[in-house]
């Protein structure tokens, strides 16, 4: 089965950002991750629900929001009602994991997926009683907030143990990875149970996005 691709809005500006959209939209990629970044859970700053929301109007892709930001609780119900398809949120941007349970389980509930995302720093016991709770892990192959940065190659090792850990609990869940990700890796990250890839500055670079995405779909 084909890796599913997630073409990224960073690191393309905001002045730029709709008309790249576009043109995503005339391949084979299927979800346009939107990086939602506040600037405190992370020290850059992207776009917010409006933005989203316009986004949506002028794709016919799936959205796969990622939230990057320090209170996703009362940002929810606003990034579901943009347009949201998977709403992503980070393990660390909660102090009290009984509310990141609830939120998991209100995404799901607005009838959006629900996705947890964890930093490479972040150990994979700490995110796993929450596996039950989401519908796709987003796993951090790079620190969250910039562009452009080398894929960390222990991002294998992680991802062993989580698939380990969803074989011996027999639990079925998107393993998405964000960060650094390409041409060189991608088939390796398929071999280790990853389903979909958010593709940024791999694309971005492209002179040929087209076959840029054709060549991950068929590794």
């Amino acid at each position: 089965m084909s890796l599913l691709i997630s073409a990224s809005t960073n690191p393309p500006n905001l002045e730029n950002l709709l008309e790249y959209i576009k043109k995503l939209d005339n391949t084979d990629v299927d979800y346009i991750h939107c990086d939602v970044m506040d600037g405190k859970f992370v020290k850059s700053t992207t776009f917010n629900h409006k933005i989203v929301k316009k986004i949506k109007e002028i794709t016919s892709k799936k959205l796969d929001v990622h939230l990057m930001v320090q209170k996703p609780s009362n940002k929810i119900k606003k990034y579901i009602k943009s347009g949201a398809d998977i709403l992503t949120i980070h393990f660390e941007s909660y102090k009290n994991k009984n509310k990141l349970t609830k939120d998991l389980l209100s995404i799901k509930k607005g009838g959006t997926f629900a996705g947890l995302s964890f930093n490479p720093t972040t150990e994979i016991k700490e995110i796993l009683p929450f596996i039950y709770f989401c519908d796709m892990l987003l796993v951090m192959s790079v620190t969250p907030g910039k562009s452009g940065q080398e894929f960390i190659e222990s991002t294998f090792d992680r991802l062993k143990e989580i698939k380990d850990y969803l074989k011996h609990q027999n639990i079925e869940v998107t393993i998405e990875v964000d960060g650094g990700v390409n041409n060189k890796n991608a088939k390796t990250l398929k071999e280790n149970g990853v389903n979909s890839v958010v593709l940024g500055n791999y694309l971005f670079t492209s002179k040929d996005l087209k076959g840029a995405v054709n060549l991950i779909k068929n590794i």
